[in-house]
């Protein structure tokens, strides 16, 4: 096993809940626009999304997904982070979830800590 940085998660250390990957479509809706994004991964704290379209740090979001196994769920968001590299033609950002109600967080935990899950 080699130490590329290449494949390096430069945010692991930062982040304070675990996360899982989850491959689901994930509604946003930023500046009165809805658009649909494939989400890579979820923690409690936020998720991973890959799109075309760039999304504004600056504005408030509000991010609708399922969990797998669970009902819709309907969050306020930030965009936290945004980055494409040269050979992808999407782009992925790193979005925190704001008030993020107890039920929702606890909905999350379930499915991150369920490793039979698919």
């Amino acid at each position: 096993m080699t130490n590329d940085s290449r494949f390096e998660d430069k945010y692991k250390t930062r982040r304070k809940f675990p996360r899982r990957e989850m491959h689901r479509l994930v509604g946003i809706l930023c500046r009165g626009k809805y658009l649909m994004f494939s989400s890579v991964e979820i923690g409690e704290g936020g998720m991973s999304i890959q799109s075309k379209y760039v999304l504004d740090k600056t504005s408030p979001i509000v991010v609708t997904f399922q969990i797998p196994g669970s009902g819709f769920v309907s969050l306020q968001a930030e965009v936290r982070s945004t980055q494409k590299k040269d050979s992808e033609s999407f782009v992925t950002h790193g979005v925190i979830f704001k008030n993020i109600q107890f039920s929702h967080k606890r909905l999350i935990r379930s499915y991150v800590s369920d490793r039979n899950r698919v």
